[in-house]
């Protein structure tokens, strides 16, 4: 799986819950959502915040070569329309 095609937004989004969203285009899969979980945020970014959406989101933004490689491995990996990053894409 060209991975390469993968264009991700310019930005990350953020929401109630301690995580964080990117979206990327794909042309056999269209968009593609990438959940990054609290427990990414924390254990293997050294951050996030249980209570504040924008911390988190400008943790992802400082992050976001390493996110979108983990990103890229995932979807290699598994290929579909909603993706949920663990700490071994990462590595």
């Amino acid at each position: 799986m060209a991975t390469q095609s993968l264009v991700f937004d310019g930005y990350f989004r953020g929401d109630f819950e301690p995580r964080c969203f990117l979206w990327a285009d794909e042309p056999t899969h269209d968009r593609v959502l990438f959940e990054i979980p609290a427990a990414v945020l924390k254990n293997v970014l050294g951050g996030g915040n249980g209570v504040n959406s924008e911390r988190n989101v400008g943790l992802c933004e400082r992050e976001r070569l390493r996110i979108e490689r983990a990103c890229r491995r995932a979807f290699a990996e598994r290929p579909g329309g909603r993706i949920l990053i663990e700490p071994r894409h990462f590595q």
